[in-house]
């Protein structure tokens, strides 16, 4: 189909979506079409109905469908998605996707749910097993997750999670004169109206997810902040940060977790000689509360956290520098860290994300390091990890 075969396409199948109150994406590629539609159930129907019936289509695959209490794609009526995409087609109709995107549909079409509801999904939360034991040699290698296992996170867990995220949201800005008004209450000789002002902000969502991306983080680097402005102390700075972590603790006490078999097992560090631990105990609460099969460990060397990864099989090491401080002087220390812990693991194909400040403003960091991927916030972990296991 040419440009303008494919405009007119997009313009009709919009206008027809937004008479049926479905929304949704199209990609052609070469001839070949993927589709996501969503909305209500007979409207889907009745459009389905049209779509076999109508003579331009052939070898129709239906490759997924299922309920779900959100939209991924809500505010479109019809996108459309072309490799040969020009820029001056790029309106309100049209957007790029990655190529690597469109390759990968291509390559593997049956897990278009899976690929296109990542794209869409912003700050995704998944799912797994019971908490494993501390060392006991012993324990054989888990299987890899199986693709209907993935789909079936993302159809029922992935996207619920979601509409709960977004429906419950602090929405604090990412410079909130609140959390720096915290940051220095919570250094002060007398933290009592800090505490309190914390739970009163800890009072506005019951998501740990949201919580972090919200106010923990964002608190910590505001700490880390004072600290750089020479307005407290590096004592002061990690006093606050115990505050901080002590009080995430009381607030997700009665947690309560979402348990999904055969998914990956992780280990959570920080970085041996790390004593900023907010951001490694973050990942290892969102994760828990999630259900993952998650087990939190503060090892003081590169010996003992090795030991850790060769006594036990784990599909992915979370290994996390300060939440308050870029700490960069520490990368070439923490890439030998990662060089050494490949070797040592169980586990020939250990995925091992990183995080931290200085991953947060930089993600490619990362790779730059050793790792598989940098990680920017404990929301998106989940996300990270799962994306470096389907390589």
């Amino acid at each position: 189909m040419s440009d303008d075969d494919l405009a007119r396409l997009q313009r009709a199948a919009a206008a027809r979506n937004r008479a049926e109150g479905l929304t949704g994406l199209l990609i052609y590629d070469n001839g070949r079409f993927f589709q996501w539609l969503e909305g209500p159930e007979e409207s889907l129907e009745k459009v389905w109905q049209s779509i076999q019936r109508d003579p331009r289509h052939g070898a129709i695959d239906l490759l997924g469908r299922t309920q779900t209490p959100v939209r991924c794609f809500g505010e479109w009526d019809m996108k459309l998605s072309t490799r040969s995409l020009t820029q001056q087609k790029t309106n309100a109709g049209f957007i790029h996707l990655p190529p690597t995107l469109i390759d990968t549909l291509n390559r593997r079409p049956h897990a278009a749910a899976e690929l296109l509801a990542s794209m869409a999904i912003r700050s995704p939360v998944v799912i797994a097993r019971e908490p494993l034991l501390v060392g006991g040699g012993g324990r054989a290698p888990l299987p890899r997750p199986k693709h209907d296992v993935l789909k079936n996170v993302v159809e029922s867990v992935l996207v619920p999670q979601l509409a709960a995220l977004h429906v419950d949201s602090v929405t604090l800005p990412a410079v909130d004169p609140r959390i720096a008004e915290l940051a220095r209450l919570l250094v002060a000789t007398d933290p009592e109206s800090g505490l309190a002002r914390m739970a009163e902000l800890q009072a506005l969502s019951q998501s740990i997810s949201v919580l972090s991306r919200d106010l923990y983080e964002p608190l910590a680097r505001s700490l880390g902040d004072l600290w750089i402005d020479d307005d407290c102390t590096e004592l002061e700075m990690t006093v606050a940060l115990c505050r901080v972590q002590s009080a995430m603790r009381q607030s997700t006490s009665a947690a309560q977790r979402l348990p999904v078999a055969n998914l990956p097992a992780v280990l959570v560090t920080p970085q041996p000689g790390e004593l900023h631990r907010l951001g490694a105990s973050l990942d290892a609460e969102v994760l828990w509360q999630a259900g993952w099969n998650t087990q939190y460990e503060a090892p003081a060397t590169d010996a003992a956290l090795e030991q850790l990864v060769a006594d036990t099989w784990f599909d992915a090491l979370d290994l996390s520098l300060s939440s308050s401080l870029h700490r960069e002087q520490w990368l070439p220390r923490m890439a030998q860290t990662i060089r050494h812990v490949r070797d040592a693991s169980r586990n020939p194909q250990l995925v091992v994300v990183v995080g931290g400040r200085v991953f947060h403003e930089r993600e490619e960091t990362g790779t730059d390091i050793g790792a598989d991927a940098g990680n920017r916030s404990a929301p998106l972990l989940a996300a990270k990890i799962m994306a470096s296991l389907k390589r």
